[in-house]
């Protein structure tokens, strides 16, 4: 198993509320409370 990557604005998206899934083998977000 390897570990997810993480880009610099990661801390960003998880304060406006991103759905926070793995692509790649990175955590990106796919949705916000407030849309795409």
């Amino acid at each position: 198993m390897t570990d997810i990557r993480r880009t610099p604005l990661h801390g960003l998206h998880v304060e406006l509320g991103g759905k926070l899934v793995d692509f790649a083998g990175w955590e990106m977000p796919v949705q916000y409370p407030l849309g795409i």
